[in-house]
């Protein structure tokens, strides 16, 4: 059951998506959800090398940028974030802007700034559903050159 957080980052949320622990998150995929023009969720999955948070209220993203997922956001200006992993469950919803059509040190990349608006915490309803939890982050297998993806965070935050 999600419950509303606040309108900005929890500490642990924030320390999880600022770049400073990037080897325990390397392997850990990140689900973007947009709505398209027919009205349907869009998913979408980035790694935490795309996603920054510049501070508690604002989320840096790279994002591909001739893509259903960037010409919604584009469009709408309306994103959710969706943080998974042990024990954690995180619904981040917000405005986003577009700050580059194309990144320096990744062209093919859009940058966008996500606004945060809402943030919602899930867990199991103990009366329900007891011991149950999250037990894992949805994991991809990373081959991207790690120098090229710390240039992208950098880029992200400037």
């Amino acid at each position: 059951m999600s419950k509303v957080v606040g309108n900005k980052l929890p500490a642990d949320l924030y320390q999880r998506l600022a770049g400073s622990d990037l080897q325990t998150h390397a392997e850990k995929a990140i689900v973007i959800c947009t709505v398209d023009a027919g009205g349907w969720p869009h998913p979408a999955m980035l790694s935490y090398f795309e996603v920054i948070a510049k501070d508690d209220r604002n989320i840096r993203l790279a994002v591909y940028g001739n893509t259903t997922t960037t010409n919604n956001m584009r469009r709408n200006g309306k994103l959710s974030i969706v943080i998974v992993d042990e024990r954690v469950a995180y619904y981040i919803k917000g405005t986003v802007e577009e700050l580059a059509g194309e990144m320096i040190c990744s062209p093919q990349n859009a940058k966008f700034n996500c606004r945060v608006e809402q943030v919602l915490a899930d867990e199991a309803n103990e009366e329900y559903e007891p011991g149950s939890y999250v037990t894992s982050a949805i994991l991809y297998k990373r081959r991207a050159d790690p120098m090229e993806q710390k240039k992208l965070l950098r880029e992200l935050v400037e």
